[in-house]
């Protein structure tokens, strides 16, 4: 039997740790389910109606590549309104990971070179292999040094700036975090802007967690477009709305930049879902706050439950934590204990070249949340 060939950019696709959460949970009984990162409430009834009646009223044909105009113009005022300056261009995209695709496609060639925080997002290495370009990257972890004051999970810009070569094309931050919950101030993002400016990089903002920011405001990369033009901000619906699977996005940016990313969605995604997109645009009328609010305590609950067993600092923002494994155990071992334990988190080496510390997602009902935190402490002291 000849085997069967395959395209040589799978060759360094790894599967993801996350998705392979999705499998064992099929097989487990009445998992302690930690480590999905979505909502665990649904989305708004009005933008269900919404988007069910749009089907019934016969639009379920393509939109415009750019997306609905009514949803356009929603997305752009909000922003405006949030941030104090409205993007040049915003389209809508089949979710960020979609909007990512095409900004990789549009943006890099191969043997480029991209800036990734470490910890990073499973997705963005891959993504990388797939259009040829490679990482490198920066790191958030907190610091040996005693004298280094710079919090957990947020960058050195100095060490930035020294990883930045001729073939470096861009720096992507991903603000709230996924997975460790750190968040840029407005010092950081002034700091990065000025570092892309003077090495004429594009700065791609990943911000799909806007919503959940714990103790002081969420700053976005949207604010620096006046004094950085190569810049593309990424947000979505999915974890604010509670609607993951409906796979819709916006992207904001440059003119330029964004009409090559539409010319390649033509050719990809065609446009993002056309009936919810009507949905979208009305789920944007209904207060969500109450459960950021929520979110925050439950973030809390983390934090009092495990930090004097896991080393660890509280989220900022998103609703992960990454704490520590405990010191001497293996991430093998440690996982090992946690499914005897039909508990499930999501090792950190699926976000790392690291694996000393684990993501916890705490968007769970309180009842599960609180049930997770008692096996983690069982785990720890034993």
């Amino acid at each position: 039997m000849h085997r069967k060939r395959l395209s040589s950019r799978l060759d360094h696709i790894q599967g993801s740790g996350v998705r392979r959460m999705f499998d064992l949970i099929r097989t487990m009984k009445d998992p302690i389910n930690l480590s999905i990162g979505q909502a665990h409430y649904e989305a708004p009834a009005e933008a269900i109606e919404a988007a069910t009646a749009a089907m019934r009223h016969g639009e379920n044909r393509y939109t415009t590549t750019q997306g609905i105009p009514e949803l356009i113009q929603r997305v752009s005022d909000r922003l405006e309104g949030r941030y104090g300056f409205r993007p040049p261009s915003v389209f809508m995209t089949s979710g960020v990971s979609g909007g990512l695709l095409l900004a990789h496609l549009s943006l890099f060639d191969s043997g480029d070179e991209i800036l990734l925080p470490d910890p990073y997002f499973v997705m963005y290495t891959n993504m990388l292999e797939l259009v040829g370009a490679k990482a490198a990257f920066y790191e958030t972890y907190p610091s040996d040094d005693p004298k280094d004051g710079r919090p957990a999970w947020h960058p050195d810009l100095a060490e930035i700036e020294a990883r930045i070569t001729n073939k470096t094309r861009a720096i992507l931050i991903n603000s709230p975090s996924n997975p460790t919950g750190g968040m840029l101030d407005r010092n950081e993002l002034q700091g990065l802007a000025a570092l892309a400016r003077k090495h004429d990089l594009w700065i791609l903002s990943d911000e799909i967690y806007s919503h959940f920011h714990y103790g002081r405001s969420f700053e976005s990369m949207i604010t620096r477009m006046p004094d950085h033009e190569k810049t593309i901000v990424f947000g979505g619906f999915s974890k604010t709305y509670g609607m993951p699977g409906w796979r819709l996005g916006f992207v904001a940016g440059p003119e330029d930049a964004l009409e090559a990313m539409k010319t390649v969605q033509q050719y990809t995604f065609v446009c993002a879902p056309a009936p919810l997109q009507y949905g979208a645009l009305a789920a944007m009328s209904v207060d969500v706050s109450r459960y950021r609010d929520e979110y925050e305590q439950k973030r809390d609950l983390v934090y009092e439950q495990l930090h004097d067993l896991y080393p660890m600092v509280p989220s900022e923002g998103s609703f992960y934590a990454f704490p520590a494994y405990p010191d001497g155990v293996s991430e093998e071992v440690f996982l090992e204990r946690c499914l005897e334990r039909r508990l499930l988190i999501v090792p950190g080496s699926a976000f790392s070249r690291r694996a000393t510390h684990f993501r916890l997602s705490f968007a769970a009902s309180d009842a599960m949340l609180r049930e997770g935190l008692r096996v983690l402490r069982e785990i720890a002291t034993e």
